[in-house]
């Protein structure tokens, strides 16, 4: 029986994620990717590719068709974002600026030029990721190692407001007065204060768990910053970070199937994570709960990195692009984990036990207790579950038929006894 359990259960969780579409670019690479809704509520995955920007009508899903193909630099590193129904495109080819794509006119047509910044100053020669918010295109490392902040109240000509070069900037996320900068090789993310776009303040810096922050991403409510690194065997990491004076880190994840291949990039939906990963990964956490991180889903795009997802458009599918094997299409089913926590304390003095292993079997959830005995863990499913309990010098504990139910926190008081 319980080899009949570790065969189905995988299958309910990778009923998570179901492929409804794929696109082949042939020997072409893929890097980022993001998303358009033109004035006749047309659906569009933008990609970028080795060779430029791929427009792709993704209004059947099923049947993903490039409409249009704007030209760029080869290389294999392209981010693209947008604003006000114009697409920037980044690259770190060497004097490929910034293309800037006006998308007004689709399903007809579209316009593009590059832009290299003010006068005859080649500005962006190159650069790694962008950003737009709230009227404004942030443009991270290459040329600038920093952040280049630009006005788009012309948006076919960014004007340049402020340039910052203290840490070189990998990526950032900007919500409200504050950008949030993956500095990469410092080992961090910061905390900017940019309610003046030709000052930015520091507000705070942390380490994240990898010391290469690759991308940060905010919850929903604002309260909780999700981090990559880019390192193997690194997790994806949870911080509270409600009081930039006490940023505390929750939780860690790794992806379950290979976690040795670290999470690329996390995007949040309605405290979802989506996670394209090294290793041809791409999984779905439920951070409802970001102090117990649980995978809900794990489905396999091939070998290659699966570089960026977007989970973001009005239909719901979400967009990936894995390096080597082409855009994929999939329709999500978010639904909550099932959270299993708890104390473990010793029989004869009461007292908590740390780096207790407790382990929910049928699944790939386990944790280590904390200094105060405490525990948090879960499943994908709910169901009824065995739950193994360990520590050296102590006679271990399995409890059967454990009930979990989905969204609901079970909790349980374990003893353990000394040999």
């Amino acid at each position: 029986m319980r080899l009949l359990l570790l065969l189905f259960f995988p299958a309910l969780l990778f009923a998570q994620l179901q492929q409804v579409g794929h696109l082949s670019y042939g020997n072409a690479s893929l890097a980022g990717c993001w998303h358009h809704v033109d004035s006749l509520g047309n659906e569009y995955a933008l990609v970028g590719t080795s060779w430029g920007l791929s427009i792709v009508d993704v209004n059947n899903p099923a049947q993903p068709v490039q409409r249009f193909a704007v030209p760029g630099l080869t290389n294999n590193w392209r981010e693209v974002k947008t604003w006000g129904g114009f697409a920037y495109v980044s690259t770190e080819a060497n004097n490929s600026g910034i293309t800037i794509v006006d998308l007004r006119q689709l399903p007809d047509t579209v316009v593009w030029k590059t832009w290299y910044g003010p006068g005859t100053d080649t500005l962006f020669r190159r650069s790694h990721a962008l950003a737009c918010a709230d009227g404004y295109l942030y443009i991270f490392g290459g040329t600038q190692w920093g952040t280049v902040t630009c006005d788009l109240a012309d948006p076919w000509n960014p004007a340049v407001k402020n340039i910052t070069n203290q840490q070189y900037v990998h990526d950032g996320y900007i919500r409200g007065d504050t950008l949030w900068a993956s500095e990469i090789y410092a080992g961090q993310f910061s905390a900017f204060d940019i309610s003046d776009k030709t000052n930015p303040v520091l507000l705070a810096t942390q380490p994240t768990p990898g010391r290469f922050n690759h991308n940060s991403w905010l919850s929903d409510d604002g309260r909780f910053l999700f981090t990559t690194d880019e390192k193997p065997n690194t997790p994806l990491a949870a911080f509270d970070v409600s009081n930039l004076a006490n940023i505390t880190q929750l939780d860690l994840y790794f992806p379950s199937k290979r976690p040795t291949y670290e999470v690329h990039n996390v995007r949040v939906l309605r405290d979802f994570l989506i996670n394209p990963s090294y290793g041809g990964q791409l999984t779905l956490v439920d951070a409802h709960r970001p102090d117990n991180l649980i995978e809900i889903a794990n489905v396999s795009l091939g070998n290659s990195l699966v570089w960026d997802a977007d989970p973001y458009l009005p239909s719901g599918i979400v967009l990936a692009t894995a390096k080597n094997e082409g855009l994929f299409i999939y329709q999500p089913t978010y639904q909550r984990a099932a959270y299993l926590e708890g104390r473990v304390t010793d029989a004869a003095t009461g007292n908590p036990l740390a780096k207790v292993k407790v382990v929910v079997q049928q699944t790939s959830n386990s944790d280590v207790t904390r200094a105060d005995g405490t525990f948090k863990t879960g499943a994908a499913q709910a169901g009824t579950y065995t739950v193994q309990v360990g520590k050296i010098g102590y006679r271990p504990r399995t409890l059967t038929d454990v009930l979990l139910k989905t969204g609901e926190t079970t909790w349980l008081e374990l003893a353990l006894e000394r040999y």
